[in-house]
């Protein structure tokens, strides 16, 4: 036996007409076929089909399986249902390889919004744009912690054989339980007013992401300016940082 593919994911429904609203008119799901007379609808959910079977009488509480569907913004898709006075099992969770949120049908079937850190969804891969963007994304969410300082933005997507410089050191940093204890001598320290993340660009090699940009951080009335460049590995759970280098902004003057 060869399976060929998915026709489609199917929830049993009491009400097949009001939980066809709620697919076609609260998530905004293409409707393809409806049926009264089969107690069948079906919706486009662009890389594969749920169907509606209506008109079961079901348990109390429904255990079984879920259907994802992919969205480009979970904070969004939350907010708007919010508006629409929507009930949903608490607000969007961040697994940093995804983020997610649980939203439960007139039935109680409950159904995620979800959307991969890396852009991809279902079986398309993400476009290199959107790599690019995740890229940026983790970066500047380790800067917004670092402005208030906390290291550990860097450190949740730093991999273990990370490797480190920066002006300050007089040698390479290698490993992450090194990073961890120069990150750790600073935590609570560093209090900026406002930084500047200028000109990210991303640039892809296999599984390698490098990513460069000018810093600028403001704190006390002082200004720093810094070029910084990044190079991510794509794994399992992520992009993760395997080389950090620092260095100031500014010419070399010969003496």
């Amino acid at each position: 036996m060869k399976i060929r593919g998915t026709d489609f994911v199917m929830y049993q429904v009491s009400d097949l007409a009001a939980a066809a609203r709620f697919y076609r008119d609260t998530l905004g799901l293409p409707q393809e076929v409806y049926s009264e007379e089969w107690q069948w609808a079906e919706f486009n959910c662009g890389n594969v089909t749920l169907a509606l079977h209506g008109g079961v009488k079901l348990p109390a509480e429904i255990a079984g399986g879920r259907v994802a569907l992919a969205v480009e913004d979970v904070q969004a898709a939350y907010d708007e249902l919010k508006q629409k006075g929507v009930r949903t099992a608490g607000g969007p969770q961040d697994f940093k390889v995804c983020c997610a949120l649980e939203v439960p049908d007139p039935d109680g079937n409950t159904v995620i919004l979800h959307r991969r850190a890396d852009g991809s969804w279902g079986q398309h891969p993400a476009t290199e744009s959107e790599e690019a963007a995740a890229v940026i994304a983790l970066e500047r969410a380790a800067l917004d912690r670092w402005a208030q300082g906390d290291p550990s933005g860097f450190l949740e997507i730093s991999s273990p054989d990370v490797v480190y410089f920066d002006p300050t050191l007089e040698r390479r940093l290698d490993g992450l339980e090194a990073l961890t204890r120069l990150y750790e001598s600073v935590r609570g320290k560093i209090h900026l007013t406002r930084y500047e993340l200028i000109h990210p660009k991303v640039q892809f090699c296999g599984d390698a992401a490098v990513l460069t940009y000018n810093y600028v951080g403001e704190s006390a009335g002082r200004t720093g300016r810094w070029n910084c460049t990044e190079v991510y590995r794509r794994t399992p759970a992520g992009w993760r940082i395997a080389q950090t280098h620092w260095s100031f902004t500014g010419p070399f003057h010969k003496q």
